[in-house]
């Protein structure tokens, strides 16, 4: 494969060269693997996703260009390491560790190994995974560990949202020999070419006030938390009671607990998917956005709140208001990519737009992969130098899981404790 970047992907390419830009995703599991099938397990699945075995080369000053040639297997660092939270600081450890894009590839992998468990952590370059991409990745690599024999792997379930597509492969399982490859985003929006009123919806999107920096104590701290299946349940049935969706109560919860007695600007991220033509599938990439919705953080009653972000919310993800976020970069071609990525740093030195960042990742993964049991999903990343929160929420059988990833200490820990009480104590 060798092809060039896209605008879109050149932003990201440059932004990773002066800022973190890495996700993670980690699936803890019940029973038992080894480093080898491990190994074995991510060889085959590069196959299928060959964004898994990606460099940047002749990188120039305004393009670069995507190739698999020459770019060996992602690593897979062993730990053996019987402590409940040995997989929390091996992402504290791996988020903030760049890649080398010249070299590639550009994701790798942590197995820890408890014996009867193990934890299984994956990282990523953003230039070539969002938050699907990772869960489909993570479903197909759970396959294969499960039944390494790719004859007698059975088809994986969905890990895309429903009614999305995926390309199977060749004996009819998802997890194929077939590469699935798809193009970036921004030549999948219809009418790619950037207009004028593009830069009006990304500075309104994206735009706003500085928020003072947090003060960042020098290093990444990574919590995560769950909540249980009655306490989801209980959740949900609220949600639906009062008209709000969860990602609009989290939005609310997190605003009040963020800004009390202020509007709080929450950042929202979207899967672009849903605006492609033709959709990406289950093809790896980035296939994510972001904006910003205010959410008021002083209303005495969290569900009007959340009922208010809700209506917010849903009026950004239409096709008008998302495809502009990926068609604008077309305007920054003209920028060598070293300055794409000074003014990028500038801007996030200066501070977040943003109080919080809130992404409920909607992944359908099966639990079950053959003698293995799939128990928790959590998510990460590392994007922002501003030391904003980054929270990600996952589901998984009928439990929802969620971290918080930020420079800020005590301060974004105790930040989600609040949170998470404003939205427990709501009736």
């Amino acid at each position: 494969m060798r092809r060039r970047l896209s605008p879109y992907e050149r932003v990201i390419w440059a932004a990773g060269e002066r800022l973190p830009v890495n996700i993670a995703a980690v699936a803890r599991v019940e029973g038992r693997t080894t480093p080898e099938r491990v190994r074995a397990a991510v060889a085959a699945v590069r196959r299928r996703h060959p964004l898994l075995g990606v460099r940047v080369a002749d990188p120039g000053w305004w393009q670069g260009r995507l190739t698999t040639a020459g770019v060996p297997d992602p690593a897979v660092r062993v730990v053996r390491d019987g402590d409940a939270g040995a997989w929390s600081r091996v992402v504290e450890e791996e988020l903030p560790r760049p890649f080398d894009t010249r070299t590639g590839p550009l994701a790798r992998f942590v197995l820890v190994d408890a014996g009867e468990a193990f934890d299984l952590v994956t990282v990523y370059h953003h230039l070539v995974a969002d938050a699907v991409s990772a869960g489909v990745v993570m479903r197909d690599l759970l396959t294969r560990l499960g039944c390494p024999d790719p004859a007698d792997a059975p088809p994986p379930g969905p890990a895309l949202p429903a009614g999305a597509h995926h390309r199977a492969g060749a004996d009819g399982s998802g997890a194929g020999p077939v590469p699935v490859l798809a193009a970036p985003a921004d030549e999948l929006i219809p009418g790619p070419r950037a207009r004028p009123g593009d830069l009006l919806k990304t500075a309104r999107a994206l735009g706003g006030p500085v928020r003072p920096p947090y003060p960042p104590d020098g290093r990444l701290a990574y919590r995560a938390w769950s909540l249980e299946r009655e306490e989801t349940e209980l959740l949900l049935k609220r949600c639906r009671a009062q008209g709000a969706t969860l990602q609009a109560a989290l939005c609310a919860a997190f605003a009040r607990a963020a800004a009390p007695g202020r509007p709080a600007r929450i950042a929202v991220a979207a899967d672009l998917r849903r605006v492609l033509e033709p959709p990406p599938g289950e093809a790896m990439g980035l296939y994510a956005a972001s904006f910003v919705v205010p959410v008021d953080g002083a209303a005495d009653d969290l569900w009007a709140a959340a009922r208010e972000a809700r209506t917010g919310i849903h009026a950004r993800l239409t096709p008008q208001e998302l495809r502009p976020l990926v068609r604008v970069f077309r305007l920054t071609s003209f920028l060598p990519h070293r300055a794409v990525g000074a003014l990028l740093r500038r801007g996030e030195s200066r501070g977040p737009r943003f109080d919080v960042s809130v992404s409920n990742t909607r992944l359908d993964l099966p639990e079950a992969y053959g003698p293995l049991r799939l128990t928790a999903v959590h998510g990460a990343a590392h994007t922002s130098l501003s030391g904003a929160p980054l929270v990600i929420v996952v589901g998984l059988g009928g439990r929802l899981f969620l971290s918080v990833t930020s420079t800020a200490g005590e301060e974004a820990q105790a930040l989600c404790r609040r949170a998470m009480d404003h939205l427990l104590s709501a009736g």
